[in-house]
């Protein structure tokens, strides 16, 4: 059995990316607070996320917000699905993406093979964060939802090392990630003060820094293997 690691998955993106920008695509930019998609917004449209955080949410009829997921740097996003779920997606901080024609601008016979297959594996891995975060909301305790979101980010992100610290740049605001675990945003700076008195997660001025990383994947039982790319050969 073949599988892909992330750098081989990353790589192997990059190379679809520079063969699409031959099959009429366009660099676009977007500010922090612009809105990408909205509901209502019938034209599909498939993007490559160059650089930038996107957040996707969901209103719900009482009038509070649901975060269901976040698209990072090289993911591949395609808006029919926020249609039929009814999402909203909004740029977290500047981003900038590669707009490709839309599946049904193309002619069938003319459809690139690469990206059906990444728009499938797209699929298959945003199922399984989708899964992971039904679980986190009906199950876990306040804690491991925030951990847990927070190891889920670092893992897609690629932990990197900020002045010699375990973390990564988070432009997420307490109440967005209240939102996407289901808690307020007080109950959020009680978790997070919790976490950093007990020495395991600092998140300050837009770093998240892990203390003691693996006591917490340990504490809240994080499993990051959802996260990986499927063999190829299923694809």
């Amino acid at each position: 059995m073949v599988t892909l690691t992330t750098a081989e998955y990353e790589l192997s993106a990059s190379r679809q990316l520079k063969r699409r920008e031959f099959a009429g695509g366009a660099y676009r930019g977007y500010q922090a607070g612009e809105t990408i998609f909205e509901v209502g917004n019938r034209r599909a449209r498939i993007f490559y996320l160059v650089s930038g955080w996107i957040i996707s949410w969901k209103l719900l009829p009482n009038g509070t917000r649901m975060v269901s997921d976040f698209s990072l740097p090289g993911d591949i996003v395609w808006t029919a699905s926020a249609e039929l779920s009814r999402e909203t997606m909004q740029a977290l901080s500047n981003i900038r993406i590669y707009e490709l024609p839309a599946l049904g601008d193309r002619k069938p016979e003319s459809a690139s093979n690469d990206l059906h297959r990444a728009l499938l594996l797209e699929m298959v891995r945003r199922q399984a964060r989708l899964t992971e975060r039904m679980a986190n909301i009906g199950r876990r305790d306040a804690l491991a939802r925030t951990a847990h979101l927070l190891l889920e980010l670092a893992v897609r992100l690629g932990v990197f090392q900020h002045e010699s610290a375990d973390g990564f740049e988070c432009p997420l605001t307490q109440a967005e990630i209240g939102d996407a675990v289901g808690l307020s945003t007080v109950h959020i700076n009680r978790v997070l003060k919790d976490m950093r008195l007990s020495g395991l997660l600092v998140f300050k001025s837009g770093v998240v820094e892990f203390l003691d990383r693996k006591k917490l994947e340990e504490l809240v039982d994080f499993d990051p293997s959802y996260l990986a790319p499927p063999p190829e050969r299923r694809l």
